[in-house]
């Protein structure tokens, strides 16, 4: 399910308007976008724990190479499932 798919469905499933819908996704996405790029683990009861990881955890040897040193600063996004969500869909 790509963004505008779920945009539809949730303003099918609330019975909102699709603008309306749509902006409340993109403000749940920028809120966990903002969060997690500040470093913040953020827990969502039933569904899993987004955290920022290092792509280099223990850092990575740029030799002064920038576009080396920016990608050693870079973070990946790690998603952890949880149980209820894991179980709900076995």
């Amino acid at each position: 399910m790509n963004t505008f798919e779920f945009i539809e469905y949730s303003a099918k499933r609330y019975g909102i308007d699709d603008s309306v819908a749509e902006t409340m996704v993109d403000m749940f996405c920028s809120c966990l976008q903002e969060l997690i790029g500040a470093g913040q683990v953020v827990e969502i009861q039933g569904v899993g724990t987004f955290e920022g990881v290092p792509i280099f955890p223990n850092g990575f040897n740029h030799q002064n190479n920038i576009a080396l040193f920016k990608a050693s600063k870079r973070h990946m996004l790690n998603f952890k499932a949880s149980n209820e969500f894991i179980k709900h869909y076995e």
